[in-house]
């Protein structure tokens, strides 16, 4: 069995992509995977790190770019088909999952010029451009959120969540006493956040004036991650930074509360082990995190607060009366993990199985 995964260069699209690769291959060891990505992002290095193939089509967004960039993008639509179209028929796969993002749209278009049974995954509540177009076109959609089902022209959603990590799912919580020291975890997704980073190191004056002992562990991005430890370091404060975390089970057993963009593989993520979050959602996605995170307030696991409203004195007033209340976070890892899904690898892939196989 052959299988080709499209999905956008960020973690929250390959990540979960890389756990359905992996799932294939314990149900099916004779399944050969193909990953499609674009030149942007950390497409190759987590999937190459995993033993897969990658390689890239062209293909570029929309949202947010002006009159330049959009006439650029349109540029890229016949040379994205016309590569996805030689990449199909040079792997011969029997099966397309579209994970998301705008590459999804050219690798897809062309599953369906060549016959080839496709499936798109939406862990978005607002679905993307590229898989609303699709929709109505694919075999199965997979949706995270049960929102999404009115947004998606299609009659083939199954509601199963989105694939976490085997590593991940199985990260044993880090046992602390009454007297322990909390560990805030800060992530700005796969290539950090600057407004977060920002607005953490303004909160500082402020979280020690809340005289809260903390243990830092945040996730930066490259380009700020020197900074930010210096900042930590001229704090005196118990933080590590680093520019990507690749051990992230074992961030995520160490942390209490996690400061957090409001991506769907993240929240899968959360929700699969119950972590009490803050979410300041990435403000360009159009209004896709936003809602995610609504999503997540609403069932009470998360507190959000809008990328516009971010402060240091605010950030570090929220992050105290949080990490102060130990009840409210107890109560909140449990309405997270209610919206867990552990299985969802599985059961997508033994759908996608099945729709092969039928």
């Amino acid at each position: 069995m052959r299988i080709v995964i499209a999905g956008g260069g960020t973690g929250g699209h390959l990540y979960p992509g890389i756990a359905l690769a992996e799932t294939f291959q314990r149900l099916r060891s004779e399944a050969k995977i193909l990953f499609i990505g674009t030149t942007h992002g950390i497409g190759a290095r987590p999937t190459q790190q995993e033993g897969f193939v990658f390689e890239t089509v062209a293909a570029s967004g929309f949202v947010g770019l002006g009159i330049g960039g959009r006439i650029k993008s349109l540029f890229a639509i016949p040379l994205g088909l016309i590569a996805s179209i030689k990449a199909l028929k040079r792997f011969s796969p029997q099966l397309v999952i579209g994970m998301g993002g705008y590459v999804t749209g050219p690798v897809l278009l062309a599953a369906i010029l060549l016959r080839i049974k496709r499936v798109i995954l939406e862990p978005n509540v607002v679905p993307g451009m590229a898989n609303r177009f699709i929709a109505p076109y694919a075999h199965l959609i997979f949706t995270a959120f049960e929102e999404s089902r009115p947004r998606l022209r299609s009659d083939k959603i199954r509601r199963l969540g989105v694939p976490v990590r085997p590593e991940i799912i199985s990260a044993k919580r880090v046992s602390k006493d009454g007297h322990a020291t909390p560990t805030l975890l800060i992530l700005g997704g796969s290539q950090g956040a600057h407004a977060i980073n920002q607005s953490m190191i303004e909160a500082l004056p402020f979280l020690a004036a809340g005289r809260l002992t903390l243990s830092i562990i945040h996730q930066t991005g490259k380009s700020d991650r020197d900074w930010v430890q210096a900042a930590y370091r001229h704090a005196d404060l118990q933080a590590e930074a680093h520019a990507f975390i690749d051990d992230m089970a074992g961030a995520y057993s160490k942390a209490d509360l996690i400061v957090s963009r409001a991506g769907a593989g993240t929240l899968s993520e959360l929700a699969v082990l119950g972590k009490p979050s803050l979410l300041i959602p990435f403000p360009y996605a159009a209004a896709h995190q936003e809602e995610n995170a609504a999503a997540f307030v609403s069932a009470g696991a998360s507190v959000m607060i809008r990328d516009r409203e971010l402060s240091g004195a605010g950030l570090a007033k929220t992050i105290l009366s949080l990490l102060s209340d130990s009840k409210k976070l107890a109560k909140m890892g449990v309405a997270a993990k209610g919206q867990g899904r552990p299985k969802a690898a599985e059961e997508i892939v033994r759908a996608c199985l099945e729709l092969v196989e039928r």
